[in-house]
């Protein structure tokens, strides 16, 4: 028995379940243009006999690229009891957004300020400096995009030959990258070397040779020992870990390539912008609601007057990088500074929301 339904069954035959569903994103904070995307999010609830089965109870279900994204009450109320931003939004969603709101949800609604706490402050700054490491990262990609081809284990090679363990016409032990060297691994065998990470005896072959590489593993053999001298050809240094984690970025960025906006990385890729405007403007956006939990004990969803301006001149790259990062900072200061002050818990009292879980479960359960 399974509880991980799918996306299209919740929206179909288990709709009955849907507590709420709103427009997210862009569109509820009032920083939506034309050809913004429209983000669903939503909250589901799950009959209390699913936490009593030995099976998995899912904590969303969500499309592939996560633009509809329904949390279970569970899951729900265990981000809200951590002050996650994007959970709180959603006790405090414009109306104009909702499509569809349960008796329930109103019930958790009524109880919002249960999750407003001084917790707030560490949260909302926390994800919005995240924003900022994922710019300079991206960033990074825009400026240094990586060739369609992956790493070749190849590249990570170094190789000591005999005569330079010797240091015959030079200094001793200075290994050259296997490119320089002239030796094919394709004609070598390697076994490992004792008490020594990442470095191998090498031994030529020829045509008769196996490989040094299978696939993606270095591949050891047991060399004869009529064979140690006169085939031995020196060390290889394998970097494997370096290969590893320069696969994994190239597939990252592929990924990335894949799946992001192109339009939205134009201005970059032409050098007419110096960093990813959108996720700084969702920087200052999470500063913004941040201060205003910790100021006025309500997040901000929807932006206007000097505010909204504010943040569709940095969607537009309308100020400097180091501006936007001063920006940040000035506000990120504000927030230390109120947390001491805020009339706030300091944080949620975790056998309320137990008793509201236990609570708006069996609400639902008794309208069925």
């Amino acid at each position: 028995m399974t509880h991980a339904h799918t996306l299209a069954e919740l929206q179909g035959r288990l709709r009955a379940r849907i507590l709420f569903e709103c427009v997210s994103g862009s569109r509820a904070y009032g920083t939506d243009h034309a050809g913004s995307d429209v983000d669903l999010r939503g909250v589901y609830v799950q009959p209390s006999r699913e936490f009593l089965s030995i099976a998995a109870v899912p904590g969303l279900i969500a499309d592939e690229r996560h633009n509809v994204v329904y949390y279970s009450l569970r899951r729900t109320l265990e981000l809200l009891a951590a002050a996650n931003p994007n959970m709180l939004e959603l006790l405090f969603m414009p109306a104009d957004c909702v499509r569809i709101d349960a008796p329930e949800m109103a019930r958790l609604r009524a109880r919002r300020e249960l999750f407003l706490t001084r917790q707030c402050a560490d949260t909302f700054v926390g994800y919005a400096f995240s924003q900022i490491k994922k710019a300079r990262g991206q960033n990074k990609w825009v400026n240094q995009p990586k060739s369609e081809q992956p790493p070749r284990k190849e590249d990570f090679c170094y190789v000591l030959d005999r005569a330079a363990l010797a240091g015959e016409g030079g200094m001793p032990c200075r290994p050259v990258a296997l490119a320089q060297s002239g030796l094919r691994l394709q004609e070598c065998h390697a076994a490992r070397l004792e008490h020594a990470q990442d470095v191998y005896r090498l031994y030529h072959y020829g045509a008769s040779a196996r490989g040094v590489f299978r696939g993606d593993a270095l591949a050891l053999e047991s060399i004869p020992q009529a064979d140690e001298r006169p085939r031995f050809l020196g060390l290889l240094l394998y970097n494997e870990r370096g290969w590893r984690q320069a696969s994994e970025d190239h597939r990252n960025y592929w990924q990335w390539r894949a799946e992001r906006n192109e339009a939205r990385w134009r201005a970059q890729e032409a050098g007419e912008l110096d960093y990813d405007a959108k996720n700084l403007m969702h920087t200052i956006r999470l500063l913004l609601s941040g201060e205003s939990v910790l100021r006025h004990g309500v997040p901000i969803v929807r932006f206007e007057g000097a505010q909204l301006d504010l943040l569709l001149k940095l969607r537009h790259g309308g100020m400097a990088y180091a501006e936007v990062i001063a920006l940040a900072e000035s506000i990120r200061e504000r927030c230390v500074a109120l947390r001491e002050q805020a009339q706030l818990p300091e944080s949620v009292e975790m056998s309320q929301v137990e008793a509201l879980l236990a609570e708006l479960t069996q609400a639902w359960e008794s309208r069925q």
